[in-house]
């Protein structure tokens, strides 16, 4: 094939470097070309035992009281979308202004079962097939602190274009390319200093999934709480009032807003952060829903609600599949016609274009 515009030294230059492309082994580079011209990033957040919607579905409680929610405690950011002030309204306004709540409906009551419906897809890790889906990155999926994946969920499920999990212990094992006064300023944002080694903390796991952002990682899976219960942090039966659940998110809400205004800024990076448990919780007795509300952060995210839930806690009857958040999960990434997960059912709470700068007062 002959090229008229490409000369031999610019030929043999091409073809070096494709040959140190592949010797790098960076052949998903060749194989999935690049279609961003920002790097995408998925930080999951497992609030692991099911949160009550009374955080990212507030509005629904209004009337009956439910969850201890009142109009005194609650904080309307438009579009539809009601969060409890004490947590979610405390955010950074970067958040504030590009958070949306969704919506999905599983059908399953117990916590495992629940938990594949959200997190797999058949046998297939929803991890791995988000992370298969993005650019090439030195850490594709990575699985973050000693809490791991919650129970009932594959440990190791199938590869994803040879994308396995990469399990993440020790903060010494996040730092690549970031410079050690880097990784020393990311560890003090979290106050995450001390001889332990271990991400076995909230604060050295906040600690490790920013520098495992700022490391260009694709998809970062974690859960926050610390509660002294190795797992269901957020079972919280019986908590008709939702003070339990309220006690639980407090620690996280500070770490969180300092997670948020620190990523959401980094330029040529699109880092989306997802909070979800398997699903949310009804009433009387603060039991299981069928289903839950997700809240989803991102620049490119609009706020607002996909819908709300009802007065008992449990979510609309409409309400899609959990396949569908990871759809819309994926369009916040603008992975486009790379992801796998089908049509996103709520193209109106995303921006099409450049990212809005708009801020919630």
């Amino acid at each position: 094939m002959y090229f008229p515009s490409m000369t031999r030294r610019s030929f043999l230059k091409a073809g070096a470097a494709l040959t140190g492309t592949l010797a790098l082994g960076d052949w998903h580079l060749l194989a999935k070309p690049s279609r961003h011209s920002e790097r995408p990033t998925l930080v999951v957040w497992w609030l692991n035992g099911g949160p009550a919607g009374l955080f990212n579905s507030a509005d629904a409680f209004l009337a009956n009281g439910a969850f201890g929610v009142t109009p005194n405690n609650v904080r309307g950011l438009g579009n539809g979308l009601y969060v409890d002030a004490g947590s979610l309204g405390m955010l950074p306004a970067t958040a504030l202004s590009h958070m949306a709540s969704v919506h999905f409906r599983h059908g399953l009551y117990s916590h495992n079962d629940s938990r594949v419906a959200v997190l797999q897809s058949g046998s297939r890790s929803q991890l791995l097939r988000m992370a298969a889906a993005m650019p090439h990155s030195a850490v594709s999926c990575a699985i973050v602190n000693n809490l791991g994946l919650p129970v009932g969920v594959a440990a190791n499920p199938p590869t994803e274009e040879g994308i396995g999990f990469a399990r993440i212990e020790k903060l010494d094992d996040v730092r690549r390319s970031l410079s050690v006064a880097q990784f020393n300023d990311i560890r003090e944002a979290y106050g995450a200093f001390g001889s332990n080694p271990a991400i076995d903390s909230q604060r050295a796991s906040f600690a490790a999934v920013e520098a495992l952002v700022h490391e260009g990682a694709s998809v970062i899976y974690a859960q926050p709480a610390y509660t002294g219960r190795q797992d269901r942090q957020f079972d919280t039966h019986h908590d008709d009032t939702g003070k339990l659940a309220r006690e639980i998110m407090t620690p996280i809400t500070p770490m969180l807003a300092t997670f948020l205004s620190r990523v959401m800024t980094m330029p040529g990076r699109n880092v989306v952060t997802l909070l979800t448990g398997e699903f949310s919780r009804t009433l009387p007795g603060a039991d299981h829903a069928k289903g839950g509300t997700a809240t989803v952060i991102g620049k490119y995210v609009k706020t607002g609600a996909a819908g709300r839930q009802q007065a008992d806690g449990s979510p609309p009857a409409d309400a899609p599949p959990p396949e569908s958040l990871w759809a819309f999960v994926a369009a916040a990434l603008r992975l486009g016609e790379t992801a796998p997960f089908g049509i996103n059912p709520h193209p109106g709470l995303l921006v099409h274009g450049a990212a809005e700068t708009t801020s919630v007062a």
